[in-house]
């Protein structure tokens, strides 16, 4: 695929618009020192061309009382016809909200939102019975922690005093239907205005507004990103599996700061059941990223037992609140 052309304003838009998807066009113009116009031109640009995927919420789904239950699966005897209906099959199921192709230990890594361990369970014996025999290994991790932070790579440098989003380790809180219909459109498109919101869920504008600063009060959602395509700016999605050899919380602090404060670093993770603790990040060459490695390793050699390297070339789906289709039943 060939890159995208895009020069350091596009980027400084992009950047802005992970900030705060939902931010005006007169907002973004000011800070990128560019007409209103041309800001709209230039994303509008960018959606065309598919580098903009989507505009979503990042929402804190621990809030809602949903577990992330991660798999990683690698296959065996798989087909080019089986694969695609096992990757549709994926696709598909309004519960997983993240889905991608690995290169390392696993062939394929997806996310599946769930209220509880018995849903989760109905999904796994559906799956394993389509495809059970394609499955050479697995492995599930329950996702405690993650936090995501503003793509800093865009322009080389991260806003730290920006607060940055975590989800889970929270209590849940009770919101109505119309408060999930109203996140369920938001998680994938974010800039919609609120008019049109408005007449999709049948109320007015007004109620829309003061629900979307209610759900920001109570921390269910933090802000809104930009979804872009690495691969039109060629980018490779790298995930490290760190397994620690100490648990020095002084330590643990100083590893998640560095890697919080590393332009190219994207998200942080800590599961049950997998690594001690995850980082993601894009970066342009794998020399870039051994070097990243490099330096991590040096820096906390003291900390680090292990490590595994784990490439996503390819992305199915990214959906932070895959709700669409489930059943509410609070009134």
């Amino acid at each position: 695929m060939a890159e995208m052309k895009i020069d350091l304003k596009d980027r400084k838009i992009l950047y802005e618009l992970d900030i705060n998807a939902r931010q005006s066009l007169s907002k973004i113009a000011k800070k990128v020192g560019l007409s209103k116009e041309v800001v709209n031109y230039r994303i509008n640009r960018m959606l065309d061309e598919k580098l903009i995927r989507s505009f979503y919420a990042r929402i804190d789904t621990s809030k809602l009382g949903l577990t992330l239950f991660r798999n990683f699966i690698r296959t065996q005897n798989l087909t080019p016809k089986k694969e695609n209906e096992m990757i549709e099959y994926l696709r598909g199921n309004p519960k997983i909200g993240f889905f991608v192709r690995v290169e390392g230990n696993f062939d394929f890594n997806f996310i599946y939102w769930s209220k509880g361990v018995s849903e989760y369970f109905h999904f796994w014996r559906e799956f394993n019975g389509k495809f059970g025999k394609f499955l050479e290994s697995k492995q599930l991790h329950i996702l405690e922690y993650y936090a995501n932070f503003p793509k800093g790579f865009l322009i080389g440098k991260k806003d730290l005093s920006l607060p940055f989003f975590e989800c889970g380790l929270n209590k849940e809180i009770e919101v109505d239907r119309a408060d999930y219909n109203l996140l369920n459109i938001l998680a994938t498109d974010a800039r919609k205005p609120l008019i049109e919101i408005a007449q999709d869920l049948k109320i007015s504008d007004k109620m829309v507004s003061y629900r979307i600063k209610k759900l920001e009060k109570l921390g269910i959602i933090h802000s809104y990103g930009v979804q872009i395509d690495l691969d039109k700016i060629g980018l490779n999605y790298y995930m490290i599996h760190l397994f620690l050899k100490d648990f020095s919380k002084e330590r643990f602090n100083e590893l998640k700061n560095f890697a919080i404060a590393h332009p190219n670093v994207v998200y942080i993770d800590e599961a049950l059941g997998g690594p001690d603790f995850e980082i993601e990040l894009y970066m342009k060459t794998k020399q870039e990223y051994y070097e990243f490695l490099t330096e991590l390793r040096y820096k906390f050699s003291d900390l680090i037992r292990d490590f595994r390297t784990l490439h996503y070339p390819e992305e199915f789906k990214l959906v932070l609140f895959p709700w669409k289709g489930r059943t509410i039943q609070k009134a």
